[in-house]
């Protein structure tokens, strides 16, 4: 029996930057013995489609497995990954009839339904963890009805089982590195940590715009500290990752968990730096201290919005205030920085932006004095079905309800759209003198330092 394990292309417009399959690498050591595994991901290859294809025909797979992660690459581009799926899965069907196409990941775990419905290519999907389910269906006997969050197709209809509990993180299948090397991913990212690390699934708050909870769950469940910093110290040692990024929804929630996973690595002397996402009502001068002890190289910060009224509309249970003391903790331990915000809101009035322009100003002048500025990323508000934020504007009739989620759908009024442009402006000189500004100062302390070469 042969098997293929396929990553979709996910990257847009070219972009260098690569992204490990954190999630093909668990479900390849999931894979019973009779099996002979072939692997590609697509966005290593600068010829996907070409590759997939020779890889279809010369080794003639009996069960592919599509990964599918990201359903468009957000920050207003309206680019939809769809055409990835439904490509891939033509492709398979046409030169492999009868071979098992299954498809899981997060972007198919938004629209399962609908994605069974746009490819009927598909045998079986996976909504929520793959974890859970994958060795289910590569058995000799496969019950369908009995897997949790399958959905499957009957009599010509489709099926959607019930999601199971969830699977106990602590368990999570090891990364097999046999089939994605690390070492592929790690050479030629500029901007991004090539290699993920979980440290918990599942997000407790409500904010209004986000999809997470409906992916991993409400609730938060935790990883052994010692087991994550295993997983970083084994790719360190073995295939010189120096660089992690935590996929956590937000890092430092819980608080205890966040900071237990520091003073494991700080205990293991760990060789490697990590970025992630921050709150701020729970990033601390003791803290902040902490990670940075731990090889904490850059926090992300994800207000969303710069002023109170859209701090409230987001449902984000933060106000200026915590986000500019945040920032003011990252310039105390010269943490390079990055602040996500929203913009364009709805009922969003002029009063509102007077006060985005305010709060932008004295984040920019925290920061300019640093030097750690890393970049302010402005977006508008992707709409999905599940968000509460979706249901407000139909209620409102600023949506209607014929309008189709699954493509890329951005609240962007036209007469305000200048307002990110208008920000943008402001950010730009100031983050090109705050990384001159850190620049300059790193190259003052090398040559101040003795021996230093």
């Amino acid at each position: 029996m042969k098997l293929s394990l396929i990553q979709l292309p996910t990257s847009h417009l070219g972009s260098g930057e690569k992204v490990y399959p954190l999630g093909l690498s668990r479900l390849a050591g999931l894979i019973p013995d009779k099996y002979d595994v072939y692997s590609i991901d697509m966005n290593l290859s600068p010829d996907p489609w070409m590759a997939l294809h020779k890889l279809i025909v010369d080794v003639k797979p009996d069960v592919t497995a599509l990964s599918f992660r990201n359903i468009d690459p957000l920050a207003g581009h309206h680019v939809s990954y769809m055409s990835s799926l439904r490509t891939a899965a033509l492709l398979v069907r046409k030169f492999l009839p009868n071979s098992v196409i299954m498809v899981g990941g997060p972007a198919f775990s938004l629209f399962p339904e609908r994605f069974m419905k746009e490819v009927p290519e598909i045998d079986y999907g996976m909504k929520g963890e793959a974890e859970e389910v994958f060795a289910s269906l590569l058995g000799n006997d496969i019950r369908p009805e009995k897997i949790p969050g399958l959905i499957w197709r009957k009599a010509g209809g489709i099926i959607m089982n019930p999601k199971g509990p969830g699977i106990n993180l602590d368990n999570l299948p090891e990364i097999n590195t046999r089939y994605f090397n690390p070492e592929d991913y790690i050479k030629g990212n500029a901007y991004v940590a090539a290699v993920g690390i979980e440290g918990k699934r599942g997000c407790d708050l409500k904010c209004s715009y986000c999809v997470y909870p409906s992916i991993g769950g409400c609730g938060m469940r935790l990883r052994d500290p010692k087991v994550i910093v295993d997983e970083m110290e084994r790719l360190s040692c073995e295939y010189g990752v120096k660089l992690f990024h935590f996929t956590d929804p937000v890092v430092n929630r819980p608080v205890d968990h966040y900071e237990a996973v520091c003073r494991e690595i700080i205990k293991r002397k760990l060789d490697s730096k990590w970025t992630g996402f921050f709150r701020e009502d729970t990033f601390t001068d003791y803290n902040a201290g902490l990670a940075k002890d731990a090889g904490l190289a850059a926090c992300y910060f994800s207000g969303d919005s710069l002023n109170s009224f859209g701090l409230k509309l987001l449902k984000k249970k933060l106000t200026p205030d915590i986000i500019l003391g945040a920032s003011k903790v990252t310039v105390k331990h010269d943490i390079l920085t990055m602040c996500h915000f929203l913009l364009n809101l709805p009922f969003e009035r002029k009063e509102h932006r007077a006060a985005s322009r305010e709060l932008l100003n004295r984040l920019l002048d925290i920061h300019s004095k640093a030097g750690n500025l890393g970049a302010v990323i402005f977006n508008t508000i992707r709409l999905y079905p599940d968000a509460s934020i979706t249901r407000t504007l139909l209620r409102n009739g600023l949506l209607s309800p014929e309008t189709d989620l699954l493509y890329p759908v951005y609240y962007n009024p036209m007469a305000t759209s200048y307002f990110q442009h208008e920000l943008e402006l402001a950010c730009h000189s100031a983050g090109v003198f705050s990384r001159i500004e850190r620049e300059t100062r790193e190259k003052s302390h090398e040559n101040n330092c003795p021996g230093t070469p």
